[in-house]
C-alpha cells in the first residue's frame, strides 16, 4: 500500500501530498442529498468531469450507515466510492453526524426518538430545540461506534486504492439560536472552571501573535468561563465541548486508518453578529486557539466562505499552525475569480464550491425553479462554468509547478475587486500594476479579472489567469525593466510549456486574454 494522503510542511507553509506528491483539490462539493440516489449521482459525475475537477467533496450520512443501533449498511459508501474511480476522481468523504449546520438531522432516527439517552439543547428559556445535546447524553459513545466503524470500512474497501484522501467530521457545528445549551447538563459545566490546559494554551497563542480572545486576561482566582472569556464566555464554551467530541472522533479514526480530517465552519455574515444567529461554537476565526487546544488531531480548521469578504477570511485561516482548505464557497461569478487569489497568494489545499452540479446553472436544485430573486447574489451561469472548467484545466496541468512555490514569497494571486479597475502587487524586486478590462458589478455579466504571477526564476515571470494586463517594473530605481522573450501558451497534462506564440513588436505587452491563459516573460534590466 502506498503512503497515506498526508498534510506536510513544506518551505514555511503546508503541501496535501496525495501518493506522495502534492496536491491541490480542485474540487467541487455536490448538494447535501445528492449521494442518496446513485441514479442522480451520475448526472454529477457528467458535470464534474466538465468541470475539470479532480476531487468530489461528497457527504455520507449517519442515517443511513447506521439504520438501526449496532447494524451498519455501508452499500451508499461503497457506491459513491466506487464510482468516483471510474471516473478517476479523489473523494473527500463528509461525515454528517451529530450536526449538520447547526441541527441534528442527520442522525439516525433511534437517536432522535430517544431523548432520555440523547437529549436536545435547550435556549435559555428551557425550550428544546432540534440540536442534540453533548452535556448528560450518550451522544459521543454512539457516534463513535458509527464513526470507527465507517472509518474501518472506507480502509478495508479503499486502502490499496486511495480514492478517499480526506474525512470532513461533522459539518458547521453549533447551537443556532442561541449563545449556548442551557440545558442542566450544560449548565453544570458552564459552572466549572476554565480548564488549566485551555488557559495556558491561549496565554501561549495570544504572546505566539495569533487570535486569542482572552489576551486581556488577569491572572485571579476567578477561573470561570464568564471572568476569563467575558463577552465570548458562553460561544468559547460551545467551541471547547464541540472540539472535545469531534477530536474524540477524529482521534478514534486516525487509529483505524490515518487519513486528513478537518472540520469546516459557518462564518458569521457580519463582524458585530451575535452567535447564535450563526452557530455559536464553531471554529470561527477569534475561536481558532480554542480550537486548536481541544482538537489537537484535527489537521485542519477550515472556513465556508460564501461572504464578500473572502481575502479577509482566507488570511485569518492561514496561519503558521494551520493551512486553508476550503470545503465550500460561492458558486456565482466569484467562484473563478476567488480561486486564483487561493491559489497564488494563502496556497490552499483544497478550493470546492458547493452545489457541484448546480454551476453554471440559474435554476434551484430542488425545485427546477429559475432563480428570480435579485437578493440572491449566489447564482450560477453558463460563463461561470466555462471560467471555472478552464481554470481547473490550466491550473490542474501546472499543479507540478505551482505546489513547488507554496510556502514561498515567489507566487501571488489576486482578484478583481467591485468597482475597481487597478491592482497592485510585489513580487521580488518586481512591482506590477495590473489593469483589469472590465468594471465589475453584481449587475453586470462580466466574471471578475483574476491571475497568479510566479517568479519562476531571477527574471523569468509566469502570469497567469484572465481579463487584465500587467506592467511589471523593477523596484530598483536605477534601472529599467525590458523583453528577451514574451510566449503565450500553456501546459499540457504531463506538466511541459508548449509554445502558442512568440510575441513581439506591437503585441510585445503582458495582454491576458477574456479567457484563461499562461503567458511567460523572461526579463533583464539596464
Amino acid at each position: 500500500m502506498e503512503s497515506l494522503p498526508r498534510i506536510d510542511k513544506i518551505n514555511s507553509g503546508f503541501s496535501f501530498l496525495v501518493s506522495g506528491r502534492p496536491y491541490i483539490m480542485l474540487a467541487a462539493e455536490v448538494h447535501n442529498s445528492a449521494c442518496t440516489s446513485r441514479k442522480y449521482m451520475q448526472q454529477v459525475w457528467r458535470k464534474v468531469r466538465e468541470l475539470n475537477c479532480n476531487t468530489v467533496l461528497a457527504p455520507v450520512y449517519w442515517e443511513f450507515i447506521e439504520p438501526q443501533e449496532n447494524h451498519f449498511d455501508f452499500n451508499l459508501v461503497e457506491q459513491l466510492i466506487s464510482d468516483a474511480r471510474s471516473q478517476n476522481m479523489k473523494l473527500v468523504l463528509l461525515w454528517f453526524g451529530s450536526w449538520k449546520n447547526g441541527l441534528s438531522t442527520y442522525a439516525p432516527n433511534w437517536v432522535k426518538t430517544d431523548l432520555k439517552r440523547f437529549p436536545r439543547t435547550e435556549d435559555e428559556h428551557g425550550v428544546k430545540t432540534r440540536i442534540l445535546s453533548m452535556f448528560q447524553s450518550h451522544l459521543l459513545s454512539a457516534e463513535l461506534n458509527s464513526f470507527t466503524n465507517f472509518i474501518k470500512y472506507v480502509k478495508e474497501f479503499d486502502a490499496d486504492e486511495q480514492t478517499v484522501i480526506a474525512v470532513q467530521v461533522e459539518n458547521e457545528v453549533g447551537v443556532l439560536g442561541s449563545a449556548r445549551d442551557f440545558s442542566s447538563g450544560a449548565d453544570k459545566e458552564f459552572n466549572e472552571n476554565v480548564p488549566d490546559e485551555l488557559l495556558r494554551s491561549i496565554k501561549n497563542a495570544g504572546s505566539n501573535g495569533l487570535s486569542s480572545v482572552i489576551i486581556d486576561y488577569e491572572d485571579t482566582s476567578d477561573q470561570s468561563w464568564r471572568n476569563v472569556f467575558k463577552k465570548y464566555a458562553d460561544e468559547a464554551f460551545m467551541c471547547w465541548h464541540y472540539a472535545l467530541h469531534i477530536n474524540k472522533l477524529a482521534e478514534s479514526g486516525k487509529e483505524c486508518y490515518a487519513l486528513p480530517m478537518f472540520t469546516n465552519a459557518w462564518q458569521k455574515e457580519f463582524d458585530d453578529e451575535r452567535p447564535g444567529f450563526y452557530p455559536s461554537g464553531g471554529p470561527l476565526p477569534e475561536m481558532l486557539d480554542v480550537w486548536k487546544c481541544a482538537a489537537p488531531d484535527l489537521d485542519v480548521l477550515c472556513p465556508d466562505i460564501y461572504t464578500f469578504q473572502f481575502e479577509k477570511t482566507a488570511g485569518l485561516y492561514t496561519r503558521s499552525d494551520n493551512p486553508l482548505f476550503i470545503p465550500e464557497t460561492r458558486r456565482d461569478k466569484w467562484a473563478a475569480a476567488n480561486l486564483y487569489t487561493a491559489v497564488g497568494t494563502y496556497h490552499t489545499l483544497c478550493y470546492a464550491p458547493f452545489g457541484a452540479e448546480s454551476i453554471g446553472e440559474d435554476k434551484s436544485f430542488i425545485t427546477q425553479i429559475i432563480h428570480t430573486n435579485p437578493n440572491d447574489k449566489n447564482v450560477s451561469g453558463e460563463a461561470v462554468k466555462e471560467f471555472l472548467s478552464k481554470s481547473y484545466k490550466l491550473l490542474g496541468n501546472m499543479m507540478p509547478i505551482i505546489t513547488k512555490f507554496y510556502g514561498t514569497d515567489k507566487m501571488i494571486g489576486f482578484t478583481q475587486n467591485c468597482g475597481h479597475m487597478t491592482k497592485h502587487v510585489r513580487l521580488g524586486k518586481y512591482q506590477i500594476s495590473v489593469e483589469f478590462y472590465h468594471q465589475i458589478h453584481d449587475d453586470n455579466e462580466f466574471i471578475p479579472g483574476a491571475g497568479i504571477v510566479i517568479q519562476n526564476s531571477e527574471n523569468e515571470l509566469i502570469f497567469i489567469g484572465y481579463g487584465y494586463r500587467a506592467y511589471p517594473e523593477t523596484v530598483n530605481i536605477s534601472k529599467q525593466l525590458d523583453f528577451l522573450s514574451l510566449e503565450k501558451g500553456t501546459y499540457d497534462e504531463t506538466g511541459n510549456w508548449i509554445t502558442y506564440m512568440r510575441l513581439n513588436g506591437d503585441e510585445q505587452y503582458i495582454r491576458m486574454e477574456e479567457k484563461p491563459t499562461i503567458v511567460k516573460a523572461l526579463y533583464y534590466e539596464f
